[in-house]
């Protein structure tokens, strides 16, 4: 089960993606609110999966979007899903993992991650690979739920990393950001706002 949340694919990775949707939409909600995404915005979304959110950027704003994930079938969904903004050359969906996304430095002003870095294969790499990718005074924002929610739903007692607040920003911060953790959703969740240094 949670290989098809880190990695979705096939029919069960069409199911778990809508479920996680659903109930994800909160959090969707405080990570895009944060990111304050405006039209002349070039904005990285990191773990796109169907590319639900890629969407509503779309749909709010007119900034440049890229999304990238490291499921070929996500890949397909999201560009499926957005297929009038890919043909429109506003939106690129695209294959990659989070310490290797292929794009030049600097490319970016913001971007967002919303609960992928319980499968980050190595957090230092991925945060340092992300400050490339964002200009200086860029934004990165991770939003993921605390460890406790996590322990509460059996899906995520096998495969999903633990992390703490302190550690994630201390990774941020030793790869040039400054970093603000804000908890939301009543403290079940939390988002770190990264500004590139």
């Amino acid at each position: 089960m949670a290989s098809q949340f880190a990695r979705p694919s096939g029919l069960g990775g069409a199911v778990v993606t809508r479920v996680m949707n659903r109930q994800n939409r909160r959090l969707y909600d405080q990570a895009v609110k944060l990111l304050e995404v405006a039209d002349a915005d070039a904005v990285l979304d990191i773990g796109c999966g169907n590319g639900f959110v890629l969407n509503r950027l779309a749909k709010t704003s007119r900034a440049a979007l890229v999304g990238v994930d490291p499921s070929a079938s996500m890949v397909r969904a999201a560009a499926a899903r957005n297929r009038r903004f890919v043909d429109g050359g506003r939106m690129a969906v695209m294959a990659g993992e989070v310490s290797h996304v292929p794009l030049p430095n600097g490319s970016v002003t913001k971007a967002l991650s919303i609960n992928t870095v319980y499968f980050w294969d190595d957090v230092p790499a991925a945060m340092a690979e992300i400050r490339r990718l964002l200009r200086a005074g860029g934004l990165f924002v991770n939003a993921l739920y605390t460890n406790a929610a996590l322990d509460r739903h059996p899906h995520t007692r096998i495969g999903y990393a633990r992390h703490r607040p302190k550690d994630l920003a201390a990774a941020a911060e030793r790869a040039g950001f400054a970093v603000a953790t804000i908890p939301v959703l009543d403290g079940a969740a939390y988002c770190q706002a990264c500004q590139a240094r």
